[in-house]
């Protein structure tokens, strides 16, 4: 008799504040003159730079300062961590300072987020966008602007995002000086600022993908193979998975890797001691960039006291999400009595995470909540369904549906 069991691998300073003075620090005003402040996006000035409002799609905004040295009354360049700790974006309307890093108080916008870090997802809208899902293809708008920063000049950029919709929004910036006197971008003397538009974000539903299983290997006593989430629309990308509930670190529980994060595993017994089934469901995150990696998967055989690794390459791309999904079934439940006590251990391989158990099957509970976002970064609410909803669903099938 065979006992099968499979186990796949698993796969800025943060500066806070309350107000100007909160940052952790200032520029040196014995050591630094600011003669220019510029206030850009990629666009000419004036001209509103458009982002969906979807809290995850970034427009870039350019701080150039001109600075002299003090001592030596000649042009220097300030450094990049000196101008993050004392540059913060401000709404002119509203006087309103913009989040920083997610850091939510009173005294901030929420819906208007900034960052010094860029994250993965397209920061150009689309020519057509905003009046359908199926508008979203890769056109975008073009770039007037020059990033160059001439002799002399510092360069910072935040990344800006909003969860809000919003026409023409005007963003300036301050420069906390060491001396109090600081540095308004939006004064008369500079009048430097930043447009943003943020349109309404697009929602996805469970009508525009497909949900197929494909084979990687099949034998009579276990396989394995993937789901597949494909949009329809094959302008449509995937660029984000986030799980509701991701997994915690813990003796029971698996670590979620930058690709890769674990959402389930079953035991289910049937017909008293007799027979066994075990299932895991891995569903690997999409790659920005198309790439190919090699994932293994531990069978262990109980009556020949045998373990094998069966590896097999899989493709990521943004064109679709895989949910790597192995079973194994074996007879005779008797030997396996110490099926639920597992001892797992790491090792890599090919940069990836190999979980490997010493029994039957390592057990975690199955996340089904997830959310998915395309290029843009517009999101999908989905959930994974299983018999337990569905009666007519076999015990290692899965539907997706909407998640409401």
């Amino acid at each position: 008799m065979k006992f099968l069991n499979l186990v796949a691998n698993s796969f800025l300073w943060f500066t806070t504040f309350v107000s100007c003075s909160a940052f952790s620090g200032n520029l040196d005003s014995s050591r630094y003159y600011i003669q220019d402040i510029r206030v850009e996006t990629d666009l000419g000035h004036g001209q509103a730079y458009q982002i969906y409002a979807n809290g995850k799609m970034q427009a870039p905004i350019y701080i150039k300062i001109k600075a002299i040295d003090n001592n030596t009354k000649r042009p220097i360049v300030i450094p990049n961590d000196e101008l993050i700790s004392a540059a913060y974006l401000f709404d002119k309307q509203t006087g309103v300072n913009l989040t920083y890093n997610n850091y939510v108080s009173d005294q901030h916008d929420p819906n208007w987020v900034y960052t010094a870090t860029q994250n993965q997802y397209q920061h150009t809208v689309p020519r057509s966008a905003g009046y359908a899902v199926g508008a979203a293809n890769t056109s975008s708008i073009s770039v007037h602007r020059s990033r160059h920063v001439g002799q002399g000049w510092s360069q910072l950029t935040y990344w800006v995002s909003s969860k809000e919709t919003h026409y023409s929004k005007n963003i300036c910036v301050e420069l906390a000086m060491s001396d109090g006197n600081n540095i308004n971008s939006c004064d008369t003397l500079y009048d430097e600022f930043a447009t943003v538009n943020a349109i309404d974000a697009l929602h996805y539903r469970v009508d525009d993908f497909t949900f197929n299983f494909h084979y990687l290997k099949k034998t009579d006593s276990w396989y394995v193979g993937y789901w597949q989430l494909t949009p329809k629309n094959k302008q449509v990308k995937i660029f984000g998975l986030e799980w509701e509930s991701p997994l915690q670190e813990g003796s029971n529980f698996f670590r979620a890797m930058d690709y890769f994060r674990p959402a389930g595993g079953r035991i289910t017994f049937t017909g008293g001691d007799t027979t066994a089934k075990s299932l895991i469901l891995y569903p690997y995150k999409p790659s920005v960039e198309p790439r190919t990696i090699r994932d293994y998967v531990r069978i262990w055989n109980i009556e020949g006291n045998q373990r094998e690794d069966y590896s097999y390459d899989l493709e990521l791309s943004t064109d679709n999400l895989k949910f790597v999904q192995g079973k194994g079934s074996y007879s005779d439940y008797t030997v396996c009595v110490y099926v639920t006590k597992n001892i797992c251990s790491r090792v890599k391989k090919d940069g990836h995470y190999v979980n490997t158990t010493s029994n039957d099957s390592y057990m975690y509970n199955l996340r089904p909540k997830f959310k998915v976002f395309d290029q843009f970064g517009n999101v999908a609410r989905l959930k994974l369904v299983d018999s337990s909803t569905v009666d007519s669903l076999g015990w290692d099938d899965y539907q997706i549906a909407n998640d409401e």
